[in-house]
């Protein structure tokens, strides 16, 4: 059994918050928290109880944790949190003994869980020799940390041994298994209850932060990781500690299904009440670092032989490939390398203002491109998805395995019509939506050009406009990057004056049960913006596909309603 099952759901996921000064974590440095629900500075109302100056929320210290979970919020991870208990409990994880926590990771005084306890006392000292040593030696003072997914605070505890300022943050609070067990170690440590996408914590504090184990339970890595970054000072370290990695993603679904089948057999249900991400993959990874700005360094810590043996095991037996672990350690790139890469950029942006009249030239004439294998005419006050290449990416990436099979599909703001054409081999229905009449005009041509007039249908309309109470199963979105107001019809494919808003806010309304959008987006248009309007609609919000072009990037992500999503996600 891997790790993942025998570790269970340590809890993390999603939101964001900001401001007070609270107590000490030791006598030289102090913890600073903001509200939970909207990020406001908060007023200390007793020794107890942090109050939000802009809208009374509290934050509560009972039993020494700081209660920083909003009342939704706790409803929202109500069941994972009731299936996890039941789990570790089934598993005979707790104790209530003090000498039993004392002793983690060295020595499991059960004896029920010891493979397990050793994997995470190799993983420790790695860690200290790897990251806390080198940065106390580079710091010179007690170092702020955040143990995130701090489960019973042993790792915590180990972190506050050394003298440093420690907050262990999870969602469990039982005294057995959660954060109330944090009462049987002498350090000085804090525990707060709270989602790793929203911790209650003003920016650029902490010098370390772990993911104790605890990652792969985030609903979205890139949200989850940069909510941990802007907690994170500039010369901070974050780390991945125990999170299970593939080079395969295949093998990491498969791992998935086992555990569920595993739990099901064990205690009746799967224990998949959040669609958890629940492995990375090393091409995941970098991923990630180059969409986050980190750099990794990764260490595999040597966990005995027979540890070793299991990827030659699985091959000679054909199983799937065995996850592993490994100590992740993540830095801000350096300065020299980002200086790089800004040169870099900036002379393709050169290169491709001087290549600016002849795209002109092209874009006012009646051309054939081939996209993706197929015959696309683009007239003159059309966008040109070859040309502009966010179009021509963004029909590449659109297969099966990105966009599901046999169900309909609608395409806003079609343009030539490239995506509806793709989408049309294994949707049964497409519905093409585009303002400029033009832009209707030339899908309808591509329709016809490609055959495939018996399941698209091209309307004309300002984005859900001409789809009434229509329910699709997918939305394909390539929006306007760029605010202002367009001059003619082809600058609708630039600009908008309220396109985000309007299309978060009535996605939900046009989307079947369990249905999705793929949005894509530029890092020369205003992404944050975009992102933060679909989160602030209720949508969640994954990265799913990425190209780099050196002068820009184009990332796709899926969108879902909360509200609408099924638990069908494996955790």
């Amino acid at each position: 059994r891997t790790l993942a099952n025998s570790e269970a759901h340590r809890a993390a996921t999603a939101s964001a918050a900001p401001d007070i000064e609270c107590e000490p974590l030791t006598s030289q440095l102090a913890l600073a928290f903001q509200c939970p629900v909207c990020r406001s500075t908060m007023s200390r109302s007793d020794n107890d109880t942090l109050t939000c100056d802009a809208h009374q929320h509290t934050i509560q210290r009972i039993d020494g944790i700081w209660h920083a979970l909003p009342d939704e919020r706790a409803s929202y991870f109500d069941l994972f949190i009731r299936e996890y208990e039941t789990i570790r409990r089934h598993e005979g994880r707790a104790s209530h003994k003090a000498a039993f926590y004392e002793a983690l990771p060295f020595e499991d005084l059960s004896g029920r869980y010891a493979a397990d306890w050793h994997i995470r006392a190799v993983s420790f000292n790695a860690l200290i020799a790897r990251v806390v040593k080198p940065l106390e030696a580079r710091l010179r003072r007690p170092l702020v940390a955040l143990d995130l997914g701090a489960g019973n605070g042993w790792l915590s505890n180990r972190l506050a041994q050394r003298g440093h300022s420690v907050a262990g943050i999870d969602l469990l609070t039982n005294p057995t298994d959660g954060l109330g067990a944090c009462r049987h170690y002498k350090t000085n440590l804090t525990p707060i209850q709270a989602e790793f996408d929203a911790l209650p914590l003003r920016s650029k504090q902490a010098d370390l932060i772990v993911f104790n184990g605890s990652l792969h339970y985030s609903t979205k890595f890139e949200a989850t990781l940069r909510e941990a970054l802007r907690v994170l000072r500039d010369d901070g370290v974050l780390v991945i500690l125990d999170s299970p990695i593939y080079w395969n993603a295949a093998s990491g679904r498969a791992m998935v299904r086992e555990r569920e089948e595993h739990f099901a057999r064990e205690v009746g249900f799967p224990s998949n009440a959040l669609p958890m991400e629940n492995y990375l993959t090393f091409r995941r990874l970098d991923e990630l670092g180059e969409t986050l700005g980190v750099r990794w360094d990764r260490h595999e810590p040597f966990y005995g032989l027979r540890w070793a043996s299991r990827p030659w095991r699985a091959r000679v037996r054909r199983h799937r490939e065995p996850a592993r672990f490994m100590l992740i350690s993540g830095t801000r790139g350096s300065g020299v390398a980002n200086s790089r890469r800004s040169i870099k950029r900036r002379s393709w942006r050169l290169l491709l203002t001087a290549s600016r009249p002849w795209k002109q030239r092209r874009q006012r004439r009646t051309v054939l491109e081939r996209v993706s294998g197929y015959p696309i005419v683009v007239l003159p006050q059309v966008f040109n998805p070859r040309l502009l290449r966010s179009g021509e990416f963004f029909a590449a990436k659109l297969d099966v395995e990105l966009a599901g099979s046999g169900g309909s599909v609608l395409d806003l703001g079609t343009g030539s019509g490239v995506c509806a054409v793709v989408s049309a081999r294994w949707a049964c229905e497409v519905v093409a939506v585009d303002i400029n009449p033009e832009a209707v005009r030339c899908a309808r041509v591509n329709v016809m050009l490609n055959r495939v007039e018996d399941r698209v249908e091209v309307r004309q309309g300002d984005l859900f406009a001409s789809v009434a109470d229509e329910r699709f199963d997918l939305v394909l979105f390539n929006p306007p990057y760029y605010r202002g107001t367009p001059r003619d019809l082809i600058d609708h494919a630039w600009r908008s004056t309220d396109v985000v808003s309007r299309f978060a806010t009535e996605l939900s309304a046009h989307l079947k049960s369990g249905g999705s959008a793929l949005v894509i987006l530029s890092t020369d248009g205003e992404t944050d913006q975009f992102l933060a309007t679909f989160g602030a609609h209720g949508l969640t919000v994954e990265p799913v596909a990425r190209q780099d072009l050196i002068n820009e990037v184009f990332t796709i992500y899926r969108l879902t309603d909360e509200g609408q999503a099924g638990h069908d996600h494996p955790l």
